[in-house]
């Protein structure tokens, strides 16, 4: 019996230390940083994640390709958009790759840090997350407003309490 208490004594106290295990995770706040966590997943280097949404000048759809780097930062890979006009990109850096497609235009190969992506949202242009296969509607998720896209060190405890 006394084992048996100290291998669950044991085991509680592991899952506990395991708790406080040091991860990365994407990080989604509402009114710009200041508001509550909408959304927080867990990324590891290599981890690629999309944000989709209508222009709200040009209104035509914009899709930005991102991946975590070995930094655990948010790097801007891809750009695909179907118009060059008004707040669109339209010149290329040394490097990257700009090419006309079915969809419009794609800019590619690039290597663009954000420390933070803000993002307005709102119903009637659309906004979406999509990482794993799971796409999420922002504006669904968050309402309409500004929200702060980022990475930060988490531990496995708030990963887990936003899982149940």
């Amino acid at each position: 019996m006394k084992s048996l208490y100290w291998t669950l004594a044991f085991a509680a106290l592991l899952a506990l230390a395991a708790g406080f295990i040091p991860l990365h995770g994407l990080e989604v706040r509402e009114s710009g940083g200041t508001g509550r966590v909408v959304l927080l997943k867990r990324v590891a280097p290599g981890d690629t994640f999309t944000l989709s949404f209508v222009h709200s000048v040009e209104k035509s759809e914009v899709t930005d390709y991102f991946r975590i780097d070995d930094d655990h930062r948010i790097i801007l890979y891809q750009t695909e958009f179907g118009s060059l006009n008004t707040g669109l990109p339209a010149v290329v850096s040394g490097g990257e790759v700009f090419e006309r497609t079915d969809r419009g235009f794609r800019l590619s190969n690039l290597n663009r840090v954000l420390p933070e992506i803000h993002l307005w949202v709102h119903e009637d242009y659309g906004g979406s997350f999509a990482m794993d296969g799971r796409v999420v509607s922002l504006p669904a998720l968050a309402g309409n407003g500004l929200l702060r896209i980022s990475t930060r060190r988490v531990f496995a405890w708030e990963l887990l309490l936003r899982a149940l």
